[in-house]
């Protein structure tokens, strides 16, 4: 199949959307079950654990420390990848099973009571399970502005990937009852079978552009030191606040994730097969609200969206601690509303920071010559692993103020998730108000001339 161009037709446009958003639909099956239950597995409330929870985050936040740290290796090797598929999708196919492989094996450790083999075994699955997640994430994530030139088919693109993601997550919500009848190492194997698919039926779709290749006069990449470009990269205004931003959201799902199961079991007192009555309204209401935010983001502009999304997950996460029996409801529906509500609050951050990133490595493309999305990506990739990793190691310490009806402060920790989240959220949106470009035509010329004027595409 042709790559598709500025001329290409509705048709094939669409197709190559819907290939694109499928990786996300694998990826994000596999990381929703992560998120919402490793923890959960390893740490369960009310006793029985797996390993020692002081010791949990800090092995959490070592491994992806280790795999940040790789991630710029990545995304500069990727850049300057010269085989004849192009340069992101070689290192796309050979991730993909590994990927899966180290995700099964996370749920297996080597004994079932609480023991430092244990974490010791969940390290070594998570470095090698990071590191095949980096090589595919970075590489499908800097696909996007070589397939998407213009701003409005970024957002379209964007809004298809944030769909699939959130049909994953729909996916993922019955992991619950799975686990019930299966036990979590046949559950995780079930959703591996699935996703696989997803990984690889986009390779009959997916092309890289030719012209995307090469931004040298002698058609050849260029290969600069890793230190040097990074050095002009913080250069870049638009990347440095983005990046600033960044760090305070990026954590914000991986933490409601991880404490869905906890906010069902111990605030509203139900069982664990429960949990897919709290993803499956929210997962539905971000559904509803991404045509919503594509067709904001065509009237008012990206900027405008994104920071009003910003301010609105401040507003809400803090409801976390109002549930409770002193209201005048049932507990279950009670936190139904409320994830219910921070889901339609984030549809813009969930959305649209791919379009971002994009505009951001156009932006550089205009100011250097050369086209480097992958070391875009992967410095984001690499911080977002720290911001997680650090909420990874913080959210078992939180849940000591009480994870458990049982404990002496009851399920304040998981409370704490709110204030904390919402906190987050807020210096997020001050941040971001700095941002320079609040509509595309704030760009500099040279790369509205490049991306914004192809109107072929649209």
């Amino acid at each position: 199949m042709q790559t598709v161009s500025v001329t290409d037709t509705p048709r094939s446009t669409l197709k190559t959307d819907v290939a694109y958003a499928l990786i996300t639909l694998g990826s994000s099956i596999v990381w929703s079950i992560l998120s919402g239950w490793l923890l959960y597995f390893y740490l369960p409330p009310g006793g029985d654990a797996l390993a020692p929870a002081a010791w949990y985050g800090a092995v959490i936040f070592l491994t992806r420390a280790l795999n940040a740290g790789i991630a710029p290796f990545i995304g500069h090797f990727s850049d300057n990848l010269g085989s004849r598929w192009g340069r992101r999708l070689p290192l796309m196919f050979v991730s993909g099973v590994p990927l899966l492989v180290f995700f099964v094996l996370l749920w297996t450790p080597p004994l079932q009571a609480e023991s430092v083999w244990n974490l010791v075994y969940l390290g070594g699955m998570l470095v090698l399970y990071n590191l095949a997640y980096t090589m595919n994430q970075i590489p499908y994530t800097a696909l996007l502005p070589e397939l998407a030139l213009t701003d409005q088919h970024r957002v379209r693109m964007s809004a298809w990937a944030s769909s699939f993601l959130l049909v994953g997550m729909i996916v993922s919500a019955a992991a619950g009852m799975l686990i019930e009848r299966f036990g979590y190492a046949g559950t995780a194997l079930i959703y591996a079978l699935l996703a696989l698919p997803m990984f690889y039926l986009p390779f009959l779709v997916l092309r890289e552009r030719a012209d995307r290749q090469t931004t040298s006069a002698e058609g050849a990449l260029p290969r600069r030191n890793l230190r040097a470009v990074v050095g002009s990269m913080l250069q870049n205004r638009a990347f440095v606040i983005m990046t600033a931003a960044g760090v305070f959201y990026w954590g914000l799902t991986t933490l409601v994730q991880s404490a869905i199961p906890y906010i069902a079991t111990e605030i509203c007192l139900l069982d664990p097969g429960d949990t897919l009555w709290f993803y499956v309204p929210a997962i539905l209401g971000s559904l509803v609200c991404y045509p919503v935010v594509t067709w904001l983001a065509g009237r008012v502009g990206k900027w405008a969206v994104f920071a009003g999304s910003l301010f609105a997950a401040a507003l809400v996460m803090p409801g976390l601690m109002l549930i409770g029996d002193w209201l005048p409801f049932p507990l279950m529906a009670q936190g139904i509303v409320w994830v219910l509500l921070q889901a339609v609050a984030l549809s813009g951050v969930t959305m649209l920071p791919m379009a971002f990133g994009a505009e951001i490595a156009d932006h550089d493309a205009a100011l250097t010559g050369q086209r480097r999305e992958g070391l875009y990506y992967a410095t984001w990739g690499l911080l977002d692993q720290v911001v997680n990793g650090v909420i990874a190691a913080f959210l078992p310490l939180l849940l000591l103020l009480g994870r458990s009806r049982s404990d002496p402060h009851g399920p304040l920790g998981v409370r704490m998730i709110g204030i904390v989240g919402g906190l987050s959220m807020l210096i997020a949106f001050f941040i971001f108000l700095r941002y320079p470009f609040r509509q595309s035509t704030d760009l500099p010329k040279s790369a509205s001339a490049e991306v914004f004027l192809k109107d072929g595409e649209q």
